[in-house]
């Protein structure tokens, strides 16, 4: 299972790594957006609720990261952002009704060489990294990897509504002993995440098919290079 994550590759610094946080809708408060210099929606608003909540103006900000929940058809990672400043910052929790609604799924996994990992969202982009840098970013230019992303997102789905996995605001670190893997879900409630040996996770219930909707998105990600 995974075979794709475990061609031989050079030994380098995964320059994937720092960006892990951006994949996961898990950036700090200054980082998202870097400075405060930037008109266009819905990044002004992040700037705007930043200044509120340094202000300690925390009523206003939550409505400034609520106005930016309820805009329709942006990046996903957004989305995530405005619920994790509100949960971490503000103390907010989201409705029952939308708590466990999944935003995106991230399967890392640890080699020989370094972290390789898969992550796809609700609006139907799509990442991978990779041990030796590059990976690919897809953007949704059209409908072709939106079954591989659904099969991803309904089994986090899945385990999420089905077995008691930890919940935290703060992304783990990456898994460090070889064969060893993370999920990562992402929802309004925080991430959602499990780690364990390949073997473990491969045999789980749940855990099981989102590894196997991951190998075959990233298979779809990496077949694009060709």
């Amino acid at each position: 299972m995974f075979n794709l994550f475990k061609k031989k590759e050079q030994k380098v610094e995964n320059p994937a790594t720092p960006l892990r946080s951006v994949y996961a809708g898990n950036s700090q408060l200054n980082e998202w957006p870097n400075g405060d210099d930037n008109s266009v929606q819905p990044w002004s608003l992040f700037i705007e609720a930043r200044s509120k909540l340094k202000n300690k103006q925390f009523k206003e900000a939550e409505k400034v990261y609520r106005q930016i929940l309820s805009m329709p058809g942006l990046e996903t990672r957004h989305y995530m952002q405005a619920w994790m400043f509100m949960r971490y910052f503000l103390k907010v929790q989201p409705a029952p009704d939308t708590a466990k609604r999944v935003y995106c799924v991230m399967v890392e996994v640890a080699t020989s060489t370094g972290v390789m990992g898969v992550v796809g969202y609700a609006d139907y982009s799509a990442r991978s990294f990779h041990s030796s840098g590059g990976g690919v970013t897809w953007e949704k230019p059209n409908d072709s990897l939106n079954g591989q992303i659904d099969a991803m997102l309904k089994a986090g789905e899945n385990a999420v509504n089905a077995i008691p996995l930890v919940l935290v605001d703060v992304l783990p670190n990456p898994p460090k002993q070889a064969d060893h893997i993370l999920i990562n879900i992402a929802t309004p409630s925080g991430l959602y995440h499990g780690l364990g040996t390949g073997d473990f996770i491969s045999n789980d219930p749940y855990a099981g098919p989102i590894l196997n909707a991951a190998t075959d998105l990233l298979g779809a990600l990496e077949s694009l290079k060709k």
